[in-house]
């Protein structure tokens, strides 16, 4: 080893000076790899927490960028079908069952001696290459189809139930390890998930608040270089509070929404949303327009849990109506699940709206 080869205290040094040094896209790689040494290893907390503290910034740093490959697409097949979305159902399940081919291979890897297993950065590889969607999609539907099986804890049975996965889509989606390490791997994956605040990255794209369009308040986007996107729209008193629209940029700023598509539930919006986004990036030739701070956040920020587009959290926010620091304001499916619950008015008849499609 050279004499100049750094050495970090913590998890998130090693991390931002990777970052900074050779850049966010290679420090994902060296980082992983590094992940992926320590599987053979039987780790001492204190090196755990170093492995967790890059783990997480990495997820962080990438959790709300568009990645198709981490996208799973959310229609089974004759819906699929009848959007003429066919070949996109078909990739998704190939790529469910190499997931669960990535969690065998990191469970096998992790046996550091006989019965001696690394599951915990087990759990961090592979999520790290796969994303917690489809990890937890994966997981969920081993379980279920195994829900005689008492090797499995009723907490995780419980937690897999939520799920609601076409068995065509996971069918060849099996995992070949044994049931009690597949158990404690969920454990891990679902530690993971809510320690680093996950559930706010579910939908590809940006938190957003204040535009309101046809009475809907747009409460995440997502914008591409070929100046189109897609959003989604709240209106709790509504009958069908829930809408996702396309959208065109004019002048880099102003947004043009047509193509309404109009939901009762949060899960019809949410899946409408992720089709559309898949689908627009299925011809590779057009990129996600990243915020631009999250790239320069990455060399002062030093709060690594907290890669937000916002600069260094540990510090002091600029006074802000009664001088106070705001609270930080709760994930988007939080405010659409509080909205949901609001009263709603009797219902009217709207006149109709141009740009209303419910067949997107």
């Amino acid at each position: 080893m050279s004499n100049d080869t750094p050495i970090y205290k913590t998890g998130a040094d090693f991390w931002r000076d990777t970052a900074v040094r050779f850049g966010i896209e290679e420090a994902f790689g060296i980082c992983g790899r590094y992940l992926g040494t320590q599987l053979k290893s039987e780790l001492p907390d204190d090196e755990k927490q170093f492995c967790r503290e890059p783990f997480t910034a990495m997820y962080e740093a990438t959790a709300g960028k568009a990645d198709p490959a981490k996208l799973v697409y959310p229609y089974d097949f004759q819906r699929a079908d009848e959007r003429l979305e066919a070949s996109f159902y078909h990739d998704s399940r190939k790529r469910n069952n190499e997931c669960a081919q990535a969690i065998d291979n990191a469970i096998h890897a992790s046996c550091y001696k006989s019965f001696h297993y690394n599951l915990e950065v087990a759990a961090m590889s592979v999520v790290h290459t796969q994303g917690f969607a489809r990890v937890m999609m994966v997981l969920a539907h081993q379980i279920q189809r195994s829900d005689w099986d008492g090797r499995y804890s009723n907490t995780n049975k419980s937690w897999s139930k939520g799920y609601a996965l076409p068995e065509p889509v996971f069918g060849r989606a099996i995992l070949n390890a044994h049931p009690i390490l597949i158990e404690d791997f969920t454990k891990y994956v679902r530690k993971f998930y809510e320690e680093v605040g996950a559930e706010r990255f579910l939908l590809p794209g940006r938190a957003e608040s204040g535009e309101i369009v046809q009475g809907y308040e747009i409460v995440r986007s997502i914008a591409f270089d070929d100046r189109r996107g897609f959003a989604i729209g709240l209106n709790p008193f509504e009958v069908q509070p829930f809408v996702t629209w396309q959208f065109t940029t004019e002048n880099g700023s102003k947004r043009d929404f047509y193509w309404g598509s109009y939901h009762d539930e949060l899960s019809g919006a949410a899946e409408n949303y992720v089709a559309r986004v898949i689908v627009h990036m299925s011809g590779g030739d057009v990129w996600e327009i990243q915020n631009p701070l999250t790239a320069a956040e990455m060399s002062a920020e030093q709060n690594y849990n907290m890669i937000d587009g916002v600069r260094n959290n540990d510090k002091p926010q600029p006074d802000l109506d009664d001088g106070q620091r705001p609270e930080e304001r709760p994930s988007v499916l939080k405010q659409i699940r509080d909205a949901q619950k609001a009263p709603k008015p009797p219902h009217k008849e709207k006149a109709p709206d141009r740009k209303k499609d419910i067949s997107i």
